[in-house]
């Protein structure tokens, strides 16, 4: 069943990237490395030190600030962007929209602000395993295809495993670039045992998480029978108060863990969630950086 999302206000869209351009990339804002020579666009100055060759002093800063200066450069490197869409069956839950609806929404901010910059797009979904690939793209004049593409797509009833997706991806994709993840991060280790495997791997992983407020459940205690979305199984149990409480611990700590892994490794976190308006959500999403740095 196709996703039901429509994609049929440009208008919105190309204000995001405006705002991307405001922001510097955001999200995508790629760190380029300033060097004393062997690059192709000016980046600023720095005071002269030993060693430094003479020939990249400009004169003219000097004779302005009466001390030597250095001219810095920015390596102009091709940008790629790879979107990693979770498309495993929890991201069909969610209310008051499910989160799959969310994910494609930001996937198709994301990647028209990719194409804006003239950078090039892949597109992945993924589950248990990297599923279907879409691309490369390059130019706005791809955006219709891109979104076209997304509102057929739709959850399957696979679980989730981010790091065999990570793996797959790794091995099939070695030109690094810039990975985003856009998933309700369940299995949180293995969600940042994934985000490793891209990070070591030399990509630069940003992270999206799609929160669903209402994963805590209005359960109250009693006989409940519960199935797992993912696997199918099911299990009849009785729920006491002190299971409920506990249940909520467990799951704030799982909600959390992700947001520390991006913490202690500088990467990229915004959170997404259903309860929030959907403009909102993107403007947000679109002008995140690393708030660790």
């Amino acid at each position: 069943m196709a996703s039901t999302v429509r994609f049929d206000d440009l208008s919105s869209l190309e204000c995001l990237a405006l705002a991307a351009r405001r922001f510097e990339g955001g999200i995508l804002a790629q760190g380029a490395p300033r060097l004393p020579c062997g690059g192709t666009e000016l980046s600023g100055y720095r005071d002269y030190a030993a060693g430094d060759d003479y020939r990249h002093i400009d004169w003219s800063v000097c004779a302005r600030h009466d001390e030597l200066r250095v001219r810095q450069f920015a390596i102009q490197r091709d940008c790629r962007v790879h979107l990693l869409l979770d498309a495993s069956a929890s991201m069909g839950l969610g209310k008051p929209v499910r989160r799959f609806t969310l994910a494609a929404r930001i996937a198709a901010a994301l990647g028209y602000v990719v194409l804006d910059r003239q950078a090039e797009l892949t597109l992945f979904t993924f589950s248990d395993r990297l599923e279907q690939r879409f691309g490369p793209l390059r130019g706005k004049g791809r955006a219709g295809t891109l979104l076209s593409e997304l509102a057929r797509l739709a959850p399957g009833r696979a679980g989730t495993n981010l790091r065999r997706a990570a793996e797959l991806f790794v091995r099939h994709n070695r030109g690094g670039g810039h990975v985003v993840v856009i998933s309700d991060l369940g299995e949180a280790e293995a969600c940042c045992a994934g985000l490793d495997v891209l990070r070591l791997a030399g990509c630069s992983p940003r992270v999206v998480h799609i929160d669903d407020p209402c994963e805590a459940g209005e359960v109250t205690p009693g006989d409940l029978e519960l199935v797992d979305v993912e696997s199918g199984d099911l299990w009849q149990v009785t729920i006491t108060g002190a299971h409920l409480r506990r249940y909520r611990e467990l799951l704030a700590e799982q909600r959390e863990l992700p947001r520390r892994y991006c913490r202690k490794w500088r990467v990229p976190y915004a959170r997404a969630g259903l309860d929030l308006p959907e403009q909102r959500v993107l403007q947000e999403v679109i002008r995140t950086r690393s708030r660790f740095e």
